[in-house]
């Protein structure tokens, strides 16, 4: 950190005028283009790779994942689909404090356009894979509230052909079955019990499925890319020598920045093109509901133990020695009490409200909370131990205040209308 407020500290203001109007130019050095680079969009690295989906970078599962993520009917009223709470227009999220499917989740729905870029999924991290994290909502009662057989009888019903194509041939000894009955191993009692009476490979023919659909959704959601934000352009224009009064941010904007890479020191944790590590924090925001209070990755952890599609589990591509961060998850420690993953910053002017359970419906409120942090709500009964907490006062002026959401809203990046990605495919 002592090299980037070194950095920082460094640049020199200068004026440039152009078209008649007074605009703002910084005096850069080398160093300071280079540490900048590192936050442009220009210089993101591909997704991660993924060891236990081999159908991740598969064109053909990225374009029946496409079909998938907008299909409503792959829910018990036939009207909830991934789409419903990740829409495009509004930057893949839905706008809401918490999302609403079929009943009000217990969480809003975070953007799904850095995910490829993050070993853990959800708020609290309780998936370590995207195509895991894809069959969660399925059978969530409040989201799709559909069942494994459902999933299944809907794909041979509907997607036998690519399915078949692009990973394997369904058994017909399921047919009959998924048709039949409603049975998965998260459901209500009558499905608990029916799904216990499948055989054992039955049951794993249909998880199968199941598994597939998640990698198909993740193979679609690794081809969602964002244009270049303004940010992107300064930072560009600046490594290329071309900077000039169209591409230049204003002062309030670059004094934003500074703040945001200097003393505010938000760049510890919203770091690289994405401005998220990823990791996971206690930054003590307003708790929802103290009578229930959310333990975030703390709860997740015996989750991901329990989860049956992950690295480490039957239905995945990797071999046990690759699934690092599986192998080496941290189970235990105050840290994770509360915790809750980074958010990325980008189009975080556009994905009001903020934080798990949208606490903060403007950017002035989160920023207000972080120039003067409430410690964590702790209730020794329901904490397994006190939270950790990981920020300290900011105290900011008004200005600064306002030069830091300046700052922010220069990485919204502009919705492509020609990308059909991020469209509903046609057929």
């Amino acid at each position: 950190m002592r090299k980037v407020l070194y950095i920082i500290g460094s640049i020199a203001y200068a004026s440039l005028i152009g078209c008649g109007e007074q605009k703002v130019e910084h005096d850069y050095s080398n160093a300071d283009i280079q540490f900048l680079s590192n936050l442009s969009l220009t210089n993101l690295s591909a997704p991660l790779e993924s060891e236990s989906n081999q159908y991740s970078d598969s064109l053909a599962a990225a374009k029946m994942g496409h079909r998938l993520f907008f299909d409503s009917d792959l829910s018990s009223n036939g009207s909830v689909s991934c789409a419903t709470c990740h829409q495009p227009a509004k930057y893949f999220t839905d706008g809401l404090k918490r999302s609403v499917a079929i009943g009000m989740v217990k969480r809003n729905a975070p953007s799904v356009l850095p995910s490829a870029w993050s070993h853990w999924q959800f708020w609290d991290g309780r998936k370590d894979s995207l195509w895991s994290q894809a069959l969660g909502p399925f059978e969530d009662p409040s989201e799709h509230n559909f069942s494994r057989t459902k999933v299944a009888n809907h794909i041979i019903k509907n997607y036998r052909e690519p399915y078949e194509e692009t990973f394997t041939v369904i058994p017909e000894s399921i047919y009959s079955i998924v048709q039949e009955i409603d049975a998965t191993p998260l459901g209500t009692t009558r499905q608990k019990s029916l799904w216990r009476k499948l055989l054992p490979e039955q049951q794993k023919a249909i998880n199968q499925v199941f598994a597939n659909v998640g990698k198909a959704l993740m193979a679609y959601q690794r081809q969602l890319k964002m244009q270049p934000a303004k940010f992107d352009g300064f930072v560009d224009a600046l490594s290329t020598n071309s900077l000039t009064s169209s591409n230049v941010l204003s002062n309030s904007e670059q004094n934003g920045m500074r703040l945001f890479l200097g003393r505010a020191n938000c760049v510890s944790c919203h770091n690289g093109p994405l401005f998220s590590n990823f990791e996971f924090h206690n930054i003590g925001a307003p708790e929802s509901d103290k009578q229930q209070v959310d333990l975030g990755r703390f709860s997740a952890i015996s989750a991901l133990v329990n989860d049956e599609f992950t690295c480490l589990s039957e239905y995945s591509d990797a071999e046990p020695e690759n699934c690092m961060e599986m192998r080496f998850l941290k189970k235990k420690g105050p840290e994770l009490v509360g915790a809750f993953k980074t958010p990325s910053l980008r189009n975080i002017g556009k994905t009001a409200p903020y934080m798990q359970t949208g606490q903060f419906d403007t950017l002035e409120q989160v920023i207000s909370h972080y120039d003067m942090p409430t410690p964590p709500y702790y209730n020794r009964l329901q904490h397994p131990s006190r939270p950790h907490f990981d920020i300290l006062p900011l105290k900011l002026s008004e200005q600064e205040k306002a030069d830091l959401i300046s700052f922010l809203q220069t990485l919204t990046s502009p919705i492509d209308s020609d990308d059909l990605w991020w469209q509903a495919p046609l057929e």
